[in-house]
Order: structure tokens, then C-alpha cells, then sequence
């Protein structure tokens, strides 16, 4: 017989009632605020929480995984709460976006760390604003202040010198009789950012100090968080904000005692460019902090990265080892290692050193979409709405780097010989992003990093403490940086290789200068 006690409660009901009337209501939304001409919108079961729901999933893969589920989709929108996301799969677009640079903007994303990741106040905000497509305005003009001492010359020189002195007497402390056990990612982790800020704030380099270091590691893995900037920082990145504020007391007074001017020509470039641009006396500090994440955060994981896949594996190792003992030059107890040599002869290094950043990368290049424009002549971006450009996508195009796109294969972008790959279209491959937004400090993190690389092959034998090397989980890894880091660390031994011990190492360069 039937019952009424077999009904649903009211409250049941009324649930039901509120669910259904918001699947309605936001099927309703999408329908009448997407536009025809735009890219077609994709994840459509529940509008607005679908796209957030697969991004939670997939993370770091959510897009490779799109390009899979789509791959027949140029382009395609998605919709999430407050926001466009126009996400890219095909290559020719990706050239088409970076053609627009004055329309398809990078420098909103830069003053949005600003505001949310550093504390800028409004006055500097107004400032970076003002201009954003002219080298008169504050993120181009620094662009074309700072780059020349990054690209080439007596500027980058001089820092990888201060590099080398850095890594050298690190690696001194290595050496025979004893073997070293280390954490290597601890290790590499502690001595790139040593070396590189060395060289780029000089003698009173504030991260020299230990409880700066600490305040890094507070604030840094917090930053892909605040800068979706919806939850209030005191409350949920109290640790992070704290370990801000330590940094910027720190690099105020590195400011206020002129110490900058004993830094990098880069440094000095940036100071005086924000000083021209009229930043606030209190900003100019919470910017130079800001420089310590464009040049440590991608290098070491990167470097991390090179050292293990070199170390743990016999094949690339010998093979890596080879070309760099053409770099090194013995003259009795003296032994010189010619940098340019490393940077632009050793092929297989270098392939092994682009495949990391192929293999382990996960940038997504940004642009703001400043005004309604049809990409392509084809497809309708809105103002306001976000262009994705995923260079893990592309990085696992089977179409692109064939079959074997999931394995690391150390001599894939090798030029010459038999074993050279097809040419790879230059979109494709994102190791430093790509069009007006190409990394300025490419060139000192790769010296950095096949430095230390060919230094360690050269001095050293790297075993794992385990029974085998096994390349950790990166499951964990924050998506603030464009490059894997290890979920936990590996246990390393390391010994002075005896037909090299107790030599005094120098770094020389092409055109014969010698440190």
C-alpha cells in the first residue's frame, strides 16, 4: 500500500527545487553571455563548476588532457565563475596571439603579482598601468632597461662569474677523501640560491641571511594562491604574508643603504628604472623582492632536474661527460672549463637540457584580452576574458614529438647526425615561453645550470643511496612555477672523481677570460 512516509521530505524537496533551478538558471547564463563567434564552449554539464571541477582533477594536466579530449578544437572557451578562458591547441594560433601583443596584454598579469603577490600600493599600481604597450611605460620601458645586462656581453659575464665562484666553493667542500651524502634537491636548491642572488644583488645580497631564506620558503609556495586573490590573505596565508613583509623589511634597507649600487648591472638597471618611473620610495622594495622569483623560482627545479637525469643514467651521463671534457683545459694542478664551450658546443647536453624543460615543464603563458578583437579573423575574444597557452600541451603533442612524447629522451633536439629529430615548429616547444614574453634571464639560467652540470660531471661521481635511481612523484607541485618540483627528495652520494681530485678550478671564456 502506498505510503506518504515514502515522499521526500519537504526539505528534500526544496533542495531539489533550489538545484534544478540552478542547473537552469546557469545553462540559462551561459547560453544568452556566450557568443556565437567565440571560441565554442566546452565542459558544459553543470555551466561554471564543470571547468573548476576538471581543473581540480587534473591539475597540472588539465590541459594536455583537453587537447586529448578536443583535438579537433583550434581553440575553445571555458567558462568558470568571474572569467573567459580562451585555451589554445593549435600552434598556429599560438603565433597568431603573440603577433598581438598590443591587444593580447602580458603586463596586466605582472601588476596583478604586484598588487596581490608583493603588496604594491595604489600609487605604484597606477603607475604600472599607465602605459602598457610602450616602452614609456613601466613594464616595457623595464623590459628595455634591464634586458642588455641579461643578454650578452661584459653584464652576464660577470654574473656567471659570481655563479662560478659560488658553485666552486661549494664544490670544494666535496671534495676527497670523504663521500658526501646530500639531499640533492636540498642541495641544489640551497646553492642556486646562493649563487644566482650572489650575483644579482652582490656583496649585501639580503638572501645571504638565513632567516630570508626561511621567510622565501614561508612565502613562495603560497603565491599561486593569493594570486586568484578571492581569500583574504591575513586570514588564510597568515605565514605567507608574514614571510613577505620580513623580505621587504630586508630589501628596504638593502635599498635604503644604496647597497643596489654594488649589484648586478641588472639590479642597478632595475632600481633606476623604477625610480624614473617615480615608483614610491616603499615600493621600490617589494619589487626587488619580486626579483628573486623571476630568477630562482624555474631554475632550480630545472637544474634539480638536469643533474638527476644526467646522474641517473649511464648512457646520458657518458655521453654529456664526453662533450664536456672538450670545454676543460689542464695545465698542471689548474683546471679551466671554458663556459662558452658548455653553452654552445656540448649538443647532447644541451638537447638533454631543452628535453627537461620539455619533459618537466608546465608553463601556461597568459595573455588579458584588452579589447574585442576576432583572432585569426575567425574567432571572437572579449575584453576581460584570459588566452591560455599551455606549453605542457603542446609538450605532449604526439603529432609533434611523436610516439615516444612520454619518455625522456635526452638526445631528441639534436641538429645533426643520425640521430636528429625532425625540425620541431619553433611554437611548439615553450622551455622559456615564447613572442614578446620570452623569458629576459633565459640566457643566465641556462649558463647557471649547464655550469653546474658540466662542474659536477667533470669533479664528481653522483650515486643514489637506494638501489636504484627512481625519479620521484611530482603530483604535489606547485603551478607558481613553469617547471616540476620532486615531491620528496632523493638521498645522493657524492665523490671526487681521483683522476681530477685536488685541482684548482677556474671558468674561462671564449675570448679568453679567465676567473
Amino acid at each position: 500500500m502506498f505510503s506518504l512516509k515514502a515522499l521526500p521530505s519537504p526539505a528534500v524537496l526544496l533542495a531539489l527545487g533550489i538545484i534544478l533551478a540552478t542547473y537552469v538558471f546557469l545553462h540559462g547564463l551561459l547560453h544568452f553571455t556566450q557568443d556565437s563567434k567565440e571560441p565554442p564552449a566546452v565542459l558544459k554539464g553543470v555551466p561554471f563548476v564543470t571547468s573548476v571541477l576538471g581543473m581540480m582533477r587534473w591539475s597540472m594536466d588539465f590541459y594536455p588532457q583537453m587537447r586529448k579530449r578536443f583535438p579537433a578544437l583550434p581553440i575553445y572557451t571555458l567558462r568558470i565563475p568571474g572569467a573567459r578562458i580562451y585555451a589554445i591547441n593549435s600552434l598556429d594560433l599560438i603565433a597568431v596571439v603573440q603577433r598581438h601583443w598590443r591587444i593580447l596584454l602580458f603586463p596586466p598579469i605582472q601588476i596583478k603579482a604586484a598588487k596581490v603577490g608583493m603588496g604594491a600600493s595604489d600609487e605604484a599600481l597606477r603607475i604600472l598601468e599607465e602605459d602598457m604597450i610602450t616602452e614609456n611605460g613601466f613594464v616595457h620601458g623595464m623590459i628595455k632597461a634591464t634586458h642588455p645586462t641579461m643578454s650578452d656581453g661584459p653584464a652576464l659575464r660577470s654574473l656567471n662569474t659570481t655563479t662560478f665562484q659560488v658553485f666552486n666553493d661549494a664544490l670544494n667542500r666535496l671534495k676527497a677523501p670523504r663521500t658526501v651524502s646530500v639531499k640533492l634537491y636540498e642541495w641544489i636548491d640551497d646553492l642556486i640560491m646562493r649563487a644566482t642572488t650572489d650575483a644579482i644583488y652582490g656583496r649585501e645580497n639580503p638572501m645571504r641571511l638565513a632567516h630570508n631564506v626561511e621567510a622565501w620558503r614561508n612565502y613562495h609556495p603560497a603565491l599561486m594562491f593569493m594570486m586568484l586573490d578571492i581569500l583574504p590573505q591575513n586570514l588564510f596565508f597568515k605565514r605567507a604574508v608574514e614571510g613577505r613583509e620580513n623580505l621587504v623589511k630586508s630589501f628596504s634597507k638593502y635599498y635604503a643603504d644604496g647597497s643596489y649600487e654594488e649589484g648586478s648591472d641588472y639590479i642597478k638597471q632595475f632600481v633606476q628604472h623604477c625610480i624614473r618611473q617615480r615608483i614610491p620610495l616603499d615600493d621600490i622594495p617589494r619589487l626587488l623582492m619580486g626579483t628573486v622569483f623571476n630568477n630562482v623560482a624555474n631554475t632550480i627545479p630545472s637544474a634539480f632536474w638536469v643533474v638527476f637525469r644526467i646522474f641517473s643514467n649511464p648512457e646520458v651521463l657518458e655521453d654529456c661527460r664526453n662533450e664536456v671534457g672538450q670545454a676543460v683545459e689542464y695545465q698542471g694542478n689548474i683546471a679551466e672549463l671554458n663556459l662558452d664551450y658548455v653553452v654552445n658546443s656540448c649538443p647532447i647536453l644541451l638537447s638533454t637540457f631543452q628535453e627537461v624543460f620539455r619533459f618537466h615543464g608546465m608553463a601556461n603563458s597568459v595573455r588579458v584580452v584588452s579589447e574585442d578583437m576576432l583572432l585569426d579573423d575567425k574567432y571572437l575574444l572579449k575584453k576581460g576574458g584570459l588566452v591560455m597557452m599551455s606549453a605542457r600541451a603542446q609538450h605532449t603533442n604526439s603529432a609533434i614529438w611523436g610516439d615516444d612524447f612520454d619518455q625522456f629522451h635526452h638526445k631528441r633536439f639534436l641538429k645533426k647526425g643520425p640521430e636528429k629529430n625532425a625540425k620541431v615548429p619553433q611554437a611548439a616547444y615553450r622551455g622559456f615561453g615564447g613572442g614578446t614574453t620570452l623569458c629576459p634571464g633565459r640566457h643566465f639560467a641556462t649558463a647557471s645550470i649547464l655550469m653546474l652540470a658540466a662542474l659536477m660531471m667533470m669533479r664528481f661521481d653522483v650515486r643514489t643511496t637506494g638501489a636504484r635511481w627512481t625519479a620521484p612523484s611530482v603530483v604535489n607541485s606547485s603551478q607558481a612555477e613553469a617547471v616540476e618540483q620532486p615531491d620528496e627528495d632523493i638521498e645522493v652520494e657524492i665523490r671526487s672523481r681521483p683522476e681530477v681530485d685536488n685541482r684548482e678550478w677556474r671558468i674561462i671564456f671564449s675570448k679568453g677570460m679567465t676567473t
